[in-house]
């Protein structure tokens, strides 16, 4: 990621949040600021018109930030609040909300409907399909906020919350939901037009260890959030603070909220009747830039075979993640319209996710996985240590037979010398890569 391609908005406050935490990547941070700003943003109900015959879209995002356990995930989030967002989520909270919501209720009243209207939240945790719906509905009635959904462990959440990926499809591109007659609560209303963002994080080693898990995550991204995701991917192990390490990143994050009060409160006056329902419209030279991503990514895929289906919608697609963001960072600016520099640092983020995606597509098989980590052990192991590799799940004590048997003929087509030996009743399994010994002699 280009540092100097980054929305100095965005980076600047991604840089601060690195400072709280100290060791948190810059990857992590601009995904979790661009979160936020569009967070924000899509409460005030900003869309954007690409001037291309749809009609305007809502600057929101959907982001999947794998990161090594202790990196810093969720605190992240807390800060950006603390530090950023408190007064204008407070603001929404005890002033701007209540006052839709009474109107809300007294229009129910006048037409002689009794229903509930939920309070107003900034985000929802690990929503459940009800939960989900309950908000989303009460957001339409008061016409006023966006439904927030964080989802935290995505190596859990992909099987157990299969359907509530299922039903956030549709909302990503215009906020409309699957038709009411879908849904069996007789109570159960049309939700059209209503800003959605979904923020998945959690630990890479869950997701790609083999088992369904893995199966459920590549089928998630093939078959429609490969187009949606802003994918974000750090390897880094966190490291191990000190005591005195701890305290100055304590004292610094108090620091920079104290020195952040101002940009809070600028933050917060964006909450005005003048911006909400604001239509960005797009620049001259951003609606280029704008074709010109268009142009280029339907290039690729023409000019490309043998694409992986979530890929080819991701690039397919890159032009509409990009034009969102940039709506995002333009709102924020204070700009009626999107410029090229917004489009430019948009697609900086949108190119380095497409990386990502095409590194986490390409995973290879299990047992492919087993055999390249046999070839990299010095002695010889038993199927008891293959079961403590991150990639194969500790509980397959009779299937790593057969992920045994499929690396040993991959071992046999690749002309890898495969050797098995019993010992006191325990198989000893090591594979040696004689092509490679036979060219370093020649």
């Amino acid at each position: 990621m280009d540092k100097d391609k980054l929305n100095p908005y965005a980076y600047s406050m991604a840089k601060d949040l690195m400072a709280c935490r100290a060791g948190l990547p810059l990857s992590t941070a601009m995904a979790t600021v661009n979160y936020k700003l569009a967070n924000l943003a899509s409460q005030m109900h900003i869309k954007v018109d690409t001037m291309s015959g749809y009609a305007p879209t809502p600057v929101n995002i959907y982001s999947l930030v794998l990161l090594n356990s202790g990196g810093g995930k969720n605190s992240s989030l807390s800060l950006m609040d603390r530090v950023f967002f408190a007064d204008a989520f407070n603001k929404i909270r005890e002033t701007v909300y209540p006052h839709y919501k009474e109107k809300a209720l007294q229009e129910l009243e006048d037409k002689g409907i009794d229903r509930d209207i939920h309070n107003w939240t900034q985000s929802i945790s690990n929503s459940t399909i009800s939960g989900m719906f309950a908000y989303a509905e009460s957001y339409c009635l008061t016409k006023f906020g966006s439904l927030n959904i964080e989802i935290d462990e995505i190596g859990n959440a992909v099987t157990s919350k299969a359907e509530l990926f299922e039903n956030l499809l549709t909302p990503y591109d215009n906020g409309d939901f699957q038709p009411v007659a879908k849904r069996t609560d007789s109570n159960s209303m049309d939700i059209s037009g209503l800003p959605v963002n979904l923020y998945c994080f959690g630990n890479k080693v869950r997701l790609l260890n083999g088992d369904r898990t893995e199966q459920d995550f590549m089928q998630l991204i093939d078959e429609g959030y490969g187009r949606r995701f802003i994918f974000v991917d750090d390897n880094s192990t966190p490291k191990v603070k000190t005591p005195e390490e701890i305290m100055q990143e304590m004292k610094a994050a108090e620091d920079i909220r104290k020195q952040r009060t101002a940009l809070r409160t600028s933050i917060s006056d964006l909450i005005n009747s003048r911006n909400f329902n604001k239509v960005l419209t797009l620049s001259d030279e951003a609606m280029y830039q704008y074709a010109v991503i268009k142009s280029e990514s339907d290039a690729y895929i023409n000019g490309k075979k043998g694409v992986l289906p979530a890929v080819q919608a991701d690039v397919s697609e890159r032009y509409f993640k990009t034009v969102k963001l940039a709506g995002v960072y333009a709102f924020f600016e204070g700009r009626d319209s999107v410029s090229k520099d917004n489009m430019v640092q948009a697609y900086e983020v949108v190119m380095e996710s497409s990386k990502v995606l095409n590194k986490l597509r390409r995973v290879k098989p299990t047992h492919e996985r087993l055999l390249d980590s046999l070839l990299e052990e010095e002695d010889r192991i038993t199927s008891q240590t293959m079961l403590a590799y991150t990639f194969i799940n500790s509980t397959w004590t009779k299937k790593i037979v057969e992920i045994i048997d499929l690396a040993k003929q991959l071992a046999s087509e690749r002309g890898y010398e495969w050797d098995e030996s019993v010992k006191q009743g325990v198989t000893y399994y090591t594979v040696i890569n004689t092509t490679k010994e036979e060219k370093e002699l020649f």
